[in-house]
């Protein structure tokens, strides 16, 4: 069977390389909807908190940075990385009339919450597709813990929790419902973890529960004109 090479130097078979590229490319899309939101929502004039504006700047140019290293891995695997999309912030009507215009601050921070929440998931849920992989692997397990603490962040200025509970999408848009969906989980292998000393909210709490690349796609493709 023909092989080609990974970022670690040993060759992937060429039969699982698309999963392996569609894992990445929807990856890619994802980091592109991130860093596109944060950069429209900077360059708008007094739009973003001053108290607020290295958070986002910090995101920002961390979504921008994983964009290019995502780049990188596509095309080290002969494969074509994704073009940057044009985007659509309304979500086609999901976010009514949003433009990064002034009143609509809180909202720009419920979409912050809602594509990094989103992002831990997707990014767990690339996993076992890379599993052949040990070079895309190891970076998309380093991003995943990069994702969890920018929703962290991003939820604790909202004056949230910094972790989801059950499946609660808080305040934000009926959009975001599939974003959150399947996180009550409580049974983790073959474990209950909830008990009588532990909560099902509590051990919800405590894991992320990947999204598949069909899923992400379902929820990012509104946003993609």
């Amino acid at each position: 069977m023909p092989t080609i090479p990974n970022r670690a130097g040993a060759p992937l078979p060429a039969r699982v390389t698309a999963d392996v590229l569609d894992s990445l490319r929807v990856l890619q899309r994802l980091a592109y909807l991130q860093s596109e939101l944060y950069t429209r929502a900077l360059a708008a004039p007094g739009f973003v908190l001053a108290t607020e504006k290295t958070v986002f700047d910090t995101l920002s140019a961390q979504e921008t940075s994983r964009i290019a290293t995502l780049s990188s891995l596509i095309a080290t695997r002969l494969g074509t990385p994704v073009p940057k999309p044009t985007f659509d912030f309304t979500g086609k009507g999901a976010v009514p009339a949003f433009a990064f215009a002034t009143g609509q601050y809180e909202t720009f921070r419920m979409l912050a919450q809602a594509f990094e929440d989103l992002g831990v998931r997707a990014y767990k849920g690339q996993v076992q597709a890379l599993q052949s992989d040990k070079g895309a692997l190891n970076f998309v397990l380093a991003m995943h813990s990069v994702e969890g603490r920018h929703a962290s962040e991003v939820r604790r200025i909202r004056g949230k929790k910094g972790w989801i509970t059950g499946s609660s999408a808080d305040d934000l848009p009926p959009f975001a419902q599939a974003i959150y969906a399947g996180e009550n989980v409580t049974t983790q292998g073959s474990v209950n973890v909830a008990s009588s000393t532990v909560s099902a909210d509590a051990a919800s709490q405590a894991f992320d529960e990947p999204l598949t690349t069909a899923q992400v796609t379902a929820i990012i493709t509104p946003f993609i004109t």
